[in-house]
């Protein structure tokens, strides 16, 4: 059975006719939201240009000497790049051992395919290494290189590969292959709204408990507005958890609540269905600037995350503000 999913079956037709038309370019720029398996798809790829059989769409076969090779991790004509254990960048240094593995000959006549994954974690110095790979291309080579935030990598690097797009498809054979992946009774539609349309990202909620952790901060909100609960006490359980995630519930709840507040949305135009009459009780407490100044701040927390400053301090300060902003003042008795 096929590994290719059925919302990339366009793009693998555009590079499977580029193939027979001896087109491919040398350097392809998978782009797209988290979630849709460009990793995947980039894998399936390189096994594919490696692969001896001649399957019609061009998909690897898994049993020829090659595809069990790659399988195994020990094709000498592969090399995949990611951040080293411990590690979010990737070195100059990895790079740099890019360049002699592709200064080598094929070992199998064949093409020498390098993936880097997640290509947006190259430091500067690393991206300047590629860019010299890029701009003296050697005839057998192809690079695959995997981001969901193109803008991070130089437009030098951007200019010298041929991008091709992922994007949300929500149709029916999608939705049917997830329901598939996710456990008996989950409710598939929550699950993918709340993903943003994408299916790993969707089955990822389910397997790591988010759901759980996203009613728990719900819950802990309104014990803080109430004051029966203290932010630092909300914020070190959180940390524990899954901050970054924390962070995006937060996001995602202000940004429907904005929308609910500027203009009158049903459910099923929210990112949050599940949540409509609560977060629309919550918009009607607060004015709409005070909401894109409390959504400024969670995305400022964010990007402040991203940096590896303090994440405790970071959740603390923005659930006093969220405190601040929502907090149910008791009424004075004339």
């Amino acid at each position: 059975m096929s590994l290719l999913l059925p919302w990339q079956q366009s793009q693998w037709q555009r590079l499977h006719e580029s193939r027979q038309q001896g087109r491919l370019p040398h350097a392809l720029l998978l782009t797209g939201p988290q979630g849709l398996g460009k990793g995947q798809f980039a894998t399936l790829l390189a096994q594919s240009l490696l692969c001896q059989s001649n399957n019609a769409d061009a998909t690897p076969c898994g049993q020829c000497r090659y595809c069990q090779l790659f399988l195994a991790g020990s094709h000498p004509d592969v090399s995949l790049i990611s951040p080293l254990e411990g590690k979010k960048a990737i070195a100059v240094d990895q790079i740099r051992v890019l360049g002699q593995f592709m200064a080598l000959k094929s070992q199998y006549a064949g093409h020498k395919l390098v993936v880097i994954n997640p290509a947006e974690a190259m430091n500067i110095n690393a991206s300047n290494s590629l860019l010299k790979t890029l701009e003296e291309p050697s005839a057998e080579t192809v690079l695959l290189l995997v981001t969901h935030q193109p803008a991070r990598l130089p437009a030098t690097i951007r200019s010298r590969c041929q991008e091709i797009r992922f994007g949300i498809s929500e149709t029916v054979e999608n939705r049917a292959w997830l329901a598939q992946q996710l456990p008996a009774g989950a409710d598939v539609d929550l699950l993918l709204s709340l993903a943003g349309g994408a299916p790993f990202r969707a089955i990822q909620l389910a397997d790591e408990g988010l759901l759980e952790l996203r009613q728990t901060l719900f819950d802990g909100l309104g014990q803080l507005a109430r004051l029966r609960l203290d932010p630092v006490s909300l914020a070190n359980q959180l940390n524990k958890a899954n901050p970054a995630w924390a962070l995006l519930c937060l996001y995602s709840w202000l940004a429907d609540m904005i929308r609910l507040r500027a203009t009158n949305r049903t459910p099923d135009q929210l990112s949050n269905p599940d949540l409509h009459e609560p977060l629309l009780t919550l918009a009607n407490q607060v004015s709409l600037a005070g909401l894109f100044k409390l959504q400024d701040r969670v995305r400022q927390a964010q990007q402040e995350f991203e940096r590896n400053l303090n994440p405790a301090l970071i959740m603390e300060s923005v659930l006093m503000e969220w405190q601040n902003t929502f907090r149910i003042r008791k009424r004075k008795i004339a």
